[in-house]
């Protein structure tokens, strides 16, 4: 965007995808990364005045073109209360509309954040979507980029809106003819791991549940996020009835989907305690249950090594509950 420096409208300068850290040069040339949901990161110069992109590099183009990516695009769903909820939907490639796919739902984290046009490396649905899986990412209530009250929204509720968007963005896709309604998975991370949680012990049409880096018992992570628990919920001894509604592990009793539980022993904001409580609760209900637990990773999965094995070990998992490729 330009912001004149006085008066005037902001005005957009670039249009679809992503661009970011920006530099600007003494002689105001603009050096610009530019990414997409099919595109890692490219260095460009960025023309401040149109927006016109202009490539610096060529770093991937070899092992792009040995690839053969899916389509994708951003749709609108009428999620709580009938609001409309941008979500980005992703096809498999070759996809086929005339034939039905499994759907993976994801889950973001934040919650205050969002899922743009962007190559997420350690989520990336286009690599989701090449194992057979239409794909989708829904911008729920508590997103950024759609205005201050849709992000003030969910707090201190962060249930009730995030899990109404979820359920009615697999109710809108299991609608679709290219989705078979029997072949339905769900994964999120951090906040996602944490509705993921609440998920686990709601009404949900989902056959299993990756559930990364989740925060699922309230108590315990008073201690160890004090930015966000006292802020936004206060000390337990103060909000009983709050801490007990917003709690996943308050719903236990009603587990009983598959789960696929991750965590890292150097996750300081979630400590990793809670990964593995919640796995404790699985596998003492008797719920299928499988923990990956990483001791030297954090919050995320950053190793190359771990990453491949973070992959082919969500691979398998959704795989065993919905069956990849069209039918």
């Amino acid at each position: 965007f330009f912001f004149p420096a006085g008066s005037g409208e902001p005005r957009a300068i670039t249009g679809a995808t992503d661009f970011g850290g920006l530099s600007i040069s003494d002689d105001g040339t603009l050096v610009a990364q530019n990414q997409s949901a099919v595109n890692p990161v490219r260095i460009g110069l960025l023309n401040p005045r149109n927006g016109a992109f202009t490539r610096l590099e060529n770093f991937n183009d070899d092992v792009l073109d040995q690839v053969d990516v899916g389509t994708y695009e951003s749709v609108t769903y009428p999620g709580y209360n009938d609001v409309d909820i941008q979500m980005w939907v992703h096809y498999p490639p070759g996809f086929d509309p005339g034939k039905q796919y499994p759907l993976m739902l994801l889950i973001h984290g934040g919650p205050h954040g969002a899922i743009s046009d962007n190559f997420h490396y350690r989520w990336n649905a286009q690599t989701f979507a090449s194992w057979g899986y239409v794909t989708a990412w829904p911008n729920f209530h508590g997103s950024s980029g759609f205005g201050q009250d849709f992000v003030d929204s969910i707090n201190p509720d962060w249930i009730t809106r995030p899990y109404a968007d979820v359920i009615a963005a697999a109710d809108y896709l299991a609608s679709q003819d290219y989705i078979d309604p029997e072949r339905m998975v769900a994964a999120g991370g951090s906040y996602g791991g944490y509705l993921s949680s609440i998920i686990l012990g709601k009404e949900h049409p989902f056959n299993a549940l990756v559930i990364h880096a989740a925060v699922y018992d309230f108590y315990a992570q008073m201690s160890g996020d004090f930015a966000v628990n006292m802020q936004r919920f206060g000390p337990y001894w103060e909000n009983p009835g709050l801490y007990q509604e917003q709690s996943p592990h308050y719903y236990a009793a009603n587990f009983d989907t598959p789960s696929l539980v991750i965590h890292g022993q150097n996750d300081l904001r979630v400590p990793v305690g809670q990964g593995f409580e919640l796995y404790r609760t699985l596998q003492t209900l008797g719920v299928e249950s499988r923990l990956v637990y990483y001791p030297d990773e954090n919050h995320w999965v950053l190793q190359r090594a771990n990453s491949l094995n973070w992959y082919g070990e969500v691979k398998n998992w959704v795989e065993r509950f919905a069956s990849p490729g069209p039918q």
